[in-house]
C-alpha cells in the first residue's frame, strides 16, 4: 500500500487533527489517585430546546440524584460520584470545527455540524469520581447526557475521548454494556515523519486508568498492532477503576490469549511510561517497552512479540522482510481494479461477483461490492466465520470507502475461477514457509 493511502487512513479512519477539536482547561481536577476527573460538554445547531442549565437540573433531581451527588461549589468530595453542570460561552470552549466533524462527528448532517459553530451556549457536564467500586458512575454519566441532550436537542462532546454524538448515535455506542471498554474508549493514529505509525488510545481517564500508545511501527504491522492496542485497552481496565493491571506474565498471557505454547516460551508483558506527544489524552501514558524482546531490529523485536501473543502461527517476521514486495502488490491490485469499473457498471452476471479488501476504521475487511460511484465503493461486508467454520446468517453490514482504502480485489467469475488477491497469496506463501 502507498504511503500516499495510509496518509489518508490515518485522518479518514482516526482523525487525529491538531487544533481541530476543542482543547479544554482542567477545572478542579483531583490530585488524588484515589479520584477520577472527566467531562462532557452539550453544543447546539445553534439553539437549545428550553434552557440547557434548568432542565439539566430538572432531570438530575428527577431520575439521577439516588445515582450522583450534586456538587454545587467548592465542597470537600468524600467517597462517591459527584456532577456539577455551567453553562459556559461558545468562544470559552469553541466547538469542534466541520472538517473534523467529518471523520469525529457521529449522527450529524452537513447541515447540523455547520450550524454547530454557531451553538448560542455551552452546556459543559464535570464529573468527580472519588474511591469508585466499578464502573456504574460512567454509566450514570453517559445516560444522564443522554437525556439532557434529548431534552434540550443538543449534541453530546466527550471532551476524553474528542468524539462528538447525537443522541441516538450515544445511545447506541455508549449505553450497550456487552462491550463496555471499547464503548467508552477511542483510537487515533497518525502517520510519523518516519513514516511509520502512532497509537494511542483516549478515553481511559474515565475508566479510571491509563491510555496506552504504541509507536513507530511499519505498514504492514497495523492490524496486529491494532489487536495489541485493544487487548492492552481492554486488560488495563478489567480489574476495575483505579485498578489498572500494568503487566502479565507468561502464564496469565497463555490463558488470556488461549495459547498453546509452554508458559515458559511466553515472554511475560509489562507497560512502561511514555513521554506525552501534543493532541495525546490528558492522561497518564503507558507502551510496551519492545527493547525486551529477541531481535536484531527494532521491527523484529515487534514482530516477535506479536508472533508471541497474537499471531504464533503468522509468520509476522517473514511478512515483514517482504514488506516492500507486498505494499507493490497492492499498488498493482488497485490500478488492476481501475479497468474494473466499466465491467461491474455494465452489470455483473449471475455468481459472478466483485469483492474488495479494504482499510475500515481500524482494521482489514472484505466487502461485496454493490455500487461504484465515482471515487466510492460501497457493498456488503463478508461476515467472518467463527471458530468452526460456520457462517453468521444474517447479512453482513453495508459500508462505504474511498477507492484510495482499497488494499486488494478479488474477482469471482461464474465458473468459479478467480483473479486477484496477490497479497493474501504472498502473505499465505511466507507463513507456509
Amino acid at each position: 500500500m502507498s504511503t500516499r493511502l495510509f496518509l489518508l487512513l490515518s485522518v479518514l479512519a482516526f482523525g487525529l487533527w491538531a487544533g481541530a477539536a476543542p482543547a479544554q482547561e482542567e477545572k478542579n481536577v483531583l490530585p488524588d489517585p484515589n479520584g477520577i476527573y472527566f467531562q462532557f460538554a452539550i453544543y447546539f445547531a445553534p439553539e437549545p430546546k428550553g434552557d440547557p442549565l434548568k432542565e439539566a437540573t430538572r432531570i438530575f433531581d428527577k431520575s439521577f440524584a439516588s445515582r450522583l451527588t450534586y456538587r454545587a461549589g467548592i465542597v470537600r468530595l468524600t467517597e462517591g460520584a459527584y456532577v456539577e453542570f455551567r453553562e459556559v460561552k461558545p468562544k470559552e470552549y469553541a466547538p469542534p470545527e466541520v472538517d473534523y466533524l467529518e471523520h469525529k462527528g457521529f449522527g450529524l448532517d452537513p447541515e447540523q455540524s455547520t450550524q454547530l459553530q454557531d451553538s448560542s451556549t455551552v452546556l459543559v457536564l464535570d464529573f468527580f469520581v472519588v474511591k469508585p467500586k466499578d464502573y456504574d458512575y460512567l454509566v450514570a454519566a453517559n445516560e444522564l447526557a443522554l437525556a439532557v441532550a434529548s431534552a434540550t436537542e443538543g449534541f453530546i462532546w466527550d471532551e476524553e475521548t474528542r468524539e462528538l454524538f447525537s443522541p441516538d448515535s450515544w445511545r447506541n455506542v455508549r449505553l450497550p454494556v456487552g462491550n463496555f471498554v471499547f464503548a467508552n474508549t477511542s483510537m487515533h493514529a497518525y502517520q510519523l515523519p518516519s513514516k511509520n505509525f502512532r497509537t494511542v488510545s483516549f478515553g481511559m481517564r474515565k475508566l479510571g486508568g491509563p491510555d496506552v500508545m504504541i509507536t513507530e511501527y511499519t505498514t504492514p504491522f497495523w492490524e496486529p498492532m491494532s489487536e495489541m492496542m485493544r487487548f492492552l485497552v481492554y486488560q488495563i481496565a478489567a480489574p476495575g477503576p483505579l485498578r489498572a493491571k500494568k503487566s502479565w506474565t507468561g502464564e496469565e498471557l497463555k490463558t488470556i490469549l488461549k495459547l498453546k505454547a509452554l508458559a515458559k516460551d511466553i515472554p511475560p508483558l509489562t507497560l512502561v511510561p511514555a513521554p506525552s506527544e501534543p493532541g495525546d489524552p490528558r492522561n497518564t501514558i503507558l507502551t510496551v517497552d519492545f527493547l525486551d524482546y529477541p531481535g536484531k531490529t527494532y521491527e523484529e523485536k515487534q514482530a516477535y512479540a506479536i508472533d508471541r501473543y497474537f499471531r504464533p502461527d503468522g509468520g509476522l517476521i517473514k511478512v515483514w522482510r517482504e514488506r516492500e514486495k507486498l505494499m507493490a502488490l497492492s499498488d498493482e491490485a488497485r490500478e488492476s481494479l481501475k479497468s474494473k469499473k466499466d465491467h461491474f457498471t455494465k452489470g455483473l452476471v449471475e455468481k459472478e461477483q466483485l469483492v474488495i479488501k479494504a482499510f475500515h476504521q481500524d482494521t482489514y475487511i472484505w466487502l461485496r461490492v454493490k455500487a461504484w460511484v465515482g471515487n466510492d465503493l460501497s457493498g456488503e461486508q463478508v461476515p467472518d466465520v467463527d471458530a468452526l467454520g460456520r457462517v453468521p446468517k444474517q447479512p453482513g453490514k453495508e459500508v462505504k470507502v474511498a477507492f484510495d482504502q482499497v488494499f486488494d480485489y478479488l474477482h469471482v467469475q461464474p465458473d468459479g475461477s478467480e483473479e486477484g488477491n496477490e497479497t493474501g497469496k504472498l502473505i499465505r506463501s511466507l507463513q507456509k514457509k
